[in-house]
């Protein structure tokens, strides 16, 4: 169960880093700066792809930490790891927007450490939790 979490909570890490320098990268035009107009509203419609283009890239993470680990069950693990990934980012946002009151970067910050830590978490979860070991 602990190789499970490892695998798991590793290949969050990796995933929330990537996906929040995605994010950071193509926003960084959006911060509005002088001789900026910031990004308009179509800004958010890039997020669900970019979302998704990542829990695939968790997909192959966790296929292949259990391949090596002789473990079955990898792509289930992906889809709850995912599911619990979406929950538990909408909560943080929701949380942030009702409870905190920040400036814009710090805001920001924190959502993308926000995006780290659930996906570390979500996919430590799902994996210690689905996974098993092969029987050979």
């Amino acid at each position: 169960m602990l190789l499970r979490s490892v695998v798991g909570a590793c290949a969050g890490a990796l995933v929330g880093i990537g996906f929040a320098f995605t994010i950071d990268g193509l926003r960084q035009y959006c911060y509005l700066r002088p001789g900026r107009t910031g990004c308009g509203d179509s800004s958010p419609l890039l997020l669900p792809p970019i979302f998704v283009f990542w829990m695939l890239v968790a997909g192959v993470l966790i296929y292949t930490g259990f391949r090596l680990a002789r473990m079955t069950r990898g792509w289930w693990a992906t889809g709850v790891g995912s599911g619990l990934w979406v929950v538990l980012i909408v909560a943080v946002v929701w949380f942030k927007a009702l409870f905190l009151d920040m400036y814009q970067e710090d805001g920001h910050l924190f959502l993308l450490n926000a995006a780290v830590i659930t996906s570390c978490v979500a996919y430590a979860i799902a994996t210690s939790c689905t996974g098993r070991r092969r029987t050979v």
